[in-house]
């Protein structure tokens, strides 16, 4: 089983609602996964410790009054003294951040060299970059070139070998026509 399995089914053993298959499926996994066998006996001890603590009396009414609480307070306070208070602070939090922009950070920046380096960074790789595209355009036009060349080559090749060999069959021919013509006469 996977360990999320186990961990769902160890409150249930510590509960006692648990059948026998489940508790040897806890059993068997931590034997197997040593992570989750001290997960087991963290809380197996934790327990342990609460359960000698005494038990004690609540007072009569308690848990109606904590839930009338619970249900009465509310989960936003519309309180005009905290409001105006964050909203001073998120004001005061902004003008700080443009001041420190303003007087401290962008003078730095000019003072310290830093826009003048990376703009001689981004020249520089702005000046490697066009030279290798234009590396690879020149060696791609010269390929291509080469491939025209050799294209051009193959084909006046190709075609004086087929005139040579139609030339060829019409020597032929005209050889065979004239000694039938002599064979005739």
């Amino acid at each position: 089983m996977q360990c999320q399995e186990i961990n769902s089914l160890v409150m249930k053993y510590f509960d006692g609602n648990i059948s026998e298959l489940e508790r040897e499926m806890i059993i068997k996994h931590n034997d197997k996964c040593n992570r989750c066998a001290e997960e087991f006996l963290v809380l197996k001890r934790a327990i342990d410790t609460m359960e000698e603590f005494p038990e004690m009396e609540v007072p009569v009414g308690f848990e109606v009054r904590v839930m009338e609480r619970i249900f009465n307070s509310r989960a936003y306070s519309t309180n005009t003294k905290i409001v105006a208070f964050w909203l001073i602070s998120i004001f005061g939090l902004m003008v700080f951040g443009w001041n420190m922009t303003a007087y401290i950070i962008v003078p730095f920046i000019r003072e310290s060299g830093i826009m003048i380096a990376a703009n001689n960074i981004l020249i520089y790789g702005f000046n490697l970059v066009s030279g290798i595209l234009r590396e690879i355009v020149v060696v791609v036009s010269m390929m291509l070139g080469k491939i025209i060349i050799m294209r051009n080559v193959l084909l006046r090749d190709y075609i004086t070998g087929v005139t040579l060999i139609v030339l060829g069959f019409m020597a032929i021919n005209v050889f065979l026509v004239y000694r039938r013509k002599l064979q005739e006469n």
